[in-house]
């Protein structure tokens, strides 16, 4: 029974040489087209991985506040969500983070849904000043294309404009690049230090110190005006000019802040730390856009 069979093929392509010469032309035309026509991606497209993370930021706060007053009201929002698998949480000074991992074949979609739907549920429960909340949903368009390491030279004033302006922007103007995240570079804050002897020895606390620099530094809206038949948008700016200015602020009765503070203009600690060739460098993650091809964006950079 199996000699037939084994010997159906050889007879067959001898005895109709065209007929295979041309099946066999047909397969090499196909895959040509093939690997010239499907784009070359990191992952396969619609690609969804069933994990979600909460993060919330709330600025020099201790692990156990965040902890009781965040990831608590958090979890106990989330542990509704439909299709949820398993559920860990980290509490770390300044920062809240909760992963929710779902089962296999859960839709992504309405879980994101859901997700966002408890978390302001959590909201009111939670302190007023952790008010930005993130979702963070992992999809091909979140997995950097491309990691570049800058390294930074030790006589540049001010890194952050340097890379901000002349890196980050040019990239962002590639065709098919999304967005540029940059690890291990933190923008100059202005930084008030105040001393808790002095303060104390002025009538003050740092509420009242911070409420009244929170009045002066704002910006907002102030209506419209019709000119020449064009509407102008007012808009009332008060910051301060310089350091200066801002030391000789009269906080209390013969008080300037100067002389409860000291103020600086730096960058604050740092969360990461990069290097590159034992150099302080800079890491810079570049994302694609949706429906743009990885090899493609990757030569343009």
């Amino acid at each position: 029974m199996r000699r037939p069979i084994e010997e159906l093929l050889p007879r067959f392509s001898l005895g109709r040489p065209v007929t295979v010469l041309v099946l066999v032309a047909s397969v090499v035309v196909v895959g040509l087209v093939a690997t010239l026509s499907i784009p070359l991606e990191l992952v396969p497209s619609g690609f969804s991985n069933p994990f979600l993370m909460v993060r919330v930021p709330w600025r020099d706060a201790p692990p156990r506040e965040v902890l009781d007053k965040i990831v608590v009201p958090l979890e106990d929002e989330l542990s509704t969500v439909r299709g949820l698998d398993t559920m860990s949480s980290m509490a770390t000074s300044g920062f809240a983070r909760v992963f929710l991992n779902f089962k296999p074949g859960t839709d992504m979609d309405v879980a994101y849904r859901e997700v966002r739907d408890r978390v302001q549920r959590a909201r009111p429960n939670m302190p007023s000043d952790a008010d930005r909340i993130y979702i963070r949903k992992e999809d091909e368009a979140s997995i950097p294309v491309y990691v570049l390491g800058l390294a930074i030279d030790p006589g540049v004033t001010d890194p952050w404009n340097l890379v901000q302006n002349e890196v980050m922007l040019r990239l962002e103007r590639i065709d098919g690049v999304a967005s540029v995240d940059a690890r291990g570079l933190q923008e100059k804050d202005i930084l008030i230090e105040l001393d808790r002897a002095k303060t104390d020895a002025a009538g003050l606390n740092i509420y009242t110190v911070a409420k009244q620099l929170r009045r002066d530094n704002f910006t907002m809206s102030s209506g419209e005006v019709y000119w020449g038949g064009s509407k102008l948008l007012l808009r009332s700016v008060a910051r301060y000019k310089n350091l200066d200015e801002l030391r000789n602020r009269i906080i209390a009765r013969n008080v300037r802040l100067g002389d409860i503070a000291t103020i600086s203009y730096k960058e604050p600690d740092q969360r990461w730390v990069v290097r590159v060739n034992s150099k302080p460098a800079v890491a810079l993650n570049i994302l694609k856009e949706g429906q743009a091809n990885a090899l493609e964006v990757c030569d343009r950079i």
